[in-house]
């Protein structure tokens, strides 16, 4: 109850932060790893050192699908609602043909740096232009939501021991808050405004990035109390920068 209920209460704080910040700043709050935080700290608490560093880099080369779930989103946003199965499809393939790639916190900075660039690349022909606005509907659909994605991180921490530490890194990394996010901006703000977010998401997901990085390779020499800590400071850095970044491009 604790995983499921944490995980869905930071998901549901960082959606309605996101539509009132707008898709900018909002898109780099998103890319926070409000998933893959609370999981790692039940694997670490729960595993050994080893099998934690190896489900971190397995989570950082996974991330690369995550792109791949963003663009695919993105692609299909203004056509469909139903844009979640282009995007879940999209990671589910890139996921599975990533999963053959042994696990390394490097060779998964060199995957993922390259696809982060051509899909940021690839998004612009996408954008269409909005205006802002009140969000509508209730707040039902996305309580339903958060709790989902809490259900998702208990589960798959929970199963860890029979899935192994490829798997439930892997899994740990399907985008089940961006999924929640994407879904619940389309709903009540419109394709534009959340292809706008998630274009901003495809920056935003070097902070988990950054915080699998640094777990998996700090966790063997470092231990699992500092190395997890080390890792949380460097993936909201990484989010703090893009939003300087973006404060700093708007103000100029």
């Amino acid at each position: 109850m604790v995983r499921v209920l944490s995980t869905a209460g930071i998901v549901i704080g960082i959606t309605l932060a996101v539509e009132r910040l707008g898709p900018k700043i909002g898109g780099a709050l998103a890319g926070l790893p409000i998933v893959i935080g609370p999981a790692f700290f039940f694997i670490v608490r729960d595993h050994s050192v080893a099998f934690s560093a190896n489900a971190a880099a397995a989570s950082l080369i996974s991330l690369t699908a995550t792109q791949a779930f963003l663009i695919g989103y993105i692609a299909v946003a203004a056509k469909s609602r139903a844009a979640i199965f282009a995007a879940t499809l999209a990671w589910v393939v890139c996921a599975w043909v990533l999963s053959w790639i042994p696990p390394s916190p490097w060779t998964g900075l060199l995957i993922f740096l390259p696809a982060m660039i051509a899909v940021r690349f690839c998004s612009r022909r996408f954008l269409r232009p909005f205006t802002p606005g009140r969000a509508r509907g209730t707040l039902t659909l996305l309580v339903v939501r958060g709790v989902a994605a809490g259900l998702l991180v208990a589960g798959v921490t929970a199963a860890s021991w029979r899935l192994g530490s490829v798997w439930a890194g892997l899994l740990i990394s399907y985008p089940i808050g961006l999924t929640v996010i994407a879904m619940t901006i389309h709903h009540r703000s419109g394709a534009a405004m959340v292809i706008s977010t998630l274009r901003a998401v495809i920056l935003g997901v070097l902070s988990p990035v950054a915080f699998t990085f640094v777990l998996a390779v700090l966790l063997e020499p470092l231990g699992a109390v500092l190395s997890f800590f080390l890792a949380l400071i460097a993936g909201v850095l990484a989010t703090a920068g893009l939003i300087n970044v973006q404060r700093t491009g708007a103000s100029a």
